[in-house]
């Protein structure tokens, strides 16, 4: 089957007027969380003493016209691409398809938008571009799921190349032909993200998400050069590409099923929380709890919850301790079911290292159960569902339990619900009056809108 070349054609022909209006509002949330998300990582590393980006760029980044969100640093695209998307996958409180298992912002966005900085590119352009790299990643991840996952590759970092390399390609001007050759390319230079490194705790976890960005960008521009590699779903007799070598044998034609009419982007879910996808319904339920009534970390006997199989063994049985780092705690549903009991929030600061040095929260963690439920488990990755049980010293316990998870596609963020998380993320690094000059600024971008006055004022003091 001729996947690749396909999917080339139809992101190098989709325009504005294609996309359902629903489709082209999704991507303006996406493009609001995205850049609340960098901002707000970046913040984060410096109030937690991280330098580890920064330190990088220094050595690493030659000058340019491209800005790298919160350092105030200017640099070529593809640096700026790298540290942009490794600022998105920082406190993992990017969008996600679960369905598809994988972070195509983190990848797409930050493309996006150094190009669309450093040319006259208008929402017009950028909106089918950012779509196009949404739907053709999940339509590769629909592919190879969920055996991608199984043998440990990491769909964000893998296949996201591709998608920001088919976002490149369209705000680049490129024809089918050079569309496919990207495409083509990125299975060729992808990086071999893995879930040791994702779910271990190492600090280069959020990497995946810049060299992503930065490879898909890097074959876009290779492809303009006159690069050319074989498709995606290789060449007999072997077929040694990417859809078949890192899955266990690719579901071809569900990359090409509706295309042009299913719109894969309807299904991204966004994250109240900076907390791994999984976890995001018990902290909900442990929020909504504490909202009727104050409990104290002393008066709690355990907690048991229960969930889906993958939650569980990707982040039921992680137990943090005082030399764990925020990569372990946002992907522990221990820690973040402890520390949300404690803070009465989840926020980035219940993840900073000073935060972390507290034993006490540990131990409560230690007394938080999870287990899986068959059924829950069953209705994934439709519905998300978990259910808590805190038990009190004596006899009293809580119970609760959701199958439709907050921000989830049946329970879509509203724009302000989005634009507060913005506020949240955004105002300690750019100040609440600029976030709320930048929320203004996407809200009423209009098909030939350029990006100028959003990139001043949120490089501009």
């Amino acid at each position: 089957m001729d996947v690749t070349s396909q999917l080339g054609t139809f992101a190098a022909g989709l325009t504005y007027a294609d996309l359902p209006p629903d489709v082209r509002e999704r991507c303006r949330m996406s493009f609001l969380d995205a850049i609340g998300i960098m901002l707000g990582a970046a913040d984060f590393a410096k109030r937690d003493g991280d330098r580890c980006l920064e330190t990088y760029l220094e050595g690493m980044a030659p000058p340019g016209k491209a800005t790298v969100l919160g350092y105030g640093i200017r640099t070529t695209p593809l640096m700026a691409a790298f540290a942009n998307g490794t600022l998105m996958e920082a406190l993992d409180c990017q969008d996600s398809n679960m369905k598809a298992l994988m972070h195509s912002g983190s990848s797409v966005i930050p493309t996006a938008l150094v190009l669309a900085e450093t040319n006259p590119i208008t929402w017009a352009d950028l909106v089918p571009a950012i779509i196009a790299g949404y739907e053709v990643h999940t339509r590769l991840m629909l592919a190879v799921q969920p055996g991608h996952w199984y043998k440990g590759f990491q769909g964000t970092g893998t296949f996201g190349t591709c998608a920001a390399a088919t976002t490149a390609g369209r705000l680049l001007g490129f024809d089918a032909r050079q569309m496919t050759a990207a495409l083509g390319i990125s299975g060729f230079i992808m990086p071999v993200s893995n879930g040791d490194n994702q779910f271990k705790g190492y600090n280069v976890k959020p990497v995946h998400g810049g060299q992503a960005a930065m490879c898909g960008l890097s074959s876009a521009y290779m492809a303009q050069a006159g690069y050319r590699a074989g498709p995606l779903e290789g060449e007999p007799p072997r077929h040694h590409a990417a859809l078949h070598i890192l899955s266990d044998g690719p579901n071809l034609e569900r990359t090409l099923a509706g295309l042009n009419e299913t719109w894969h982007t309807r299904d991204v879910a966004y994250k109240p929380y900076p907390i791994g996808h999984f976890i995001v319904g018990v902290i909900e339920l442990i929020l909504d709890i504490l909202a009727e009534r104050r409990i104290k970390p002393d008066e709690v006997a355990s907690v048991e919850v229960t969930t889906y199989k993958d939650a569980v063994t990707s982040t039921g049985k992680k137990y943090t301790t005082t030399q764990s780092n925020h990569v372990d705690a946002h992907l522990s549903i221990p820690y973040c079911v402890a520390v949300t009991l404690a803070d009465g929030q989840m926020t980035s600061r219940q993840l900073l290292k000073d935060r972390l040095r507290d034993p006490k929260l540990h131990e409560l963690a230690s007394r938080v159960i999870v287990s899986e439920d068959p059924t829950m488990t069953k209705a994934y990755p439709n519905e998300w569902p978990a259910r808590i049980v805190i038990r009190l010293h004596g006899d009293g316990s809580i119970e609760r339990q959701i199958d439709k998870v907050k921000w989830s596609p049946h329970r879509t963020p509203t724009w302000a619900e989005l634009s507060e998380k913005f506020h949240l993320m955004a105002d300690p690094i750019i100040g609440p009056d600029r976030a709320t000059r930048a929320i203004e600024n996407v809200a009423k971008l209009k098909e030939g809108s350029t990006l100028a006055s959003l990139i001043m004022t949120l490089t501009k003091k």
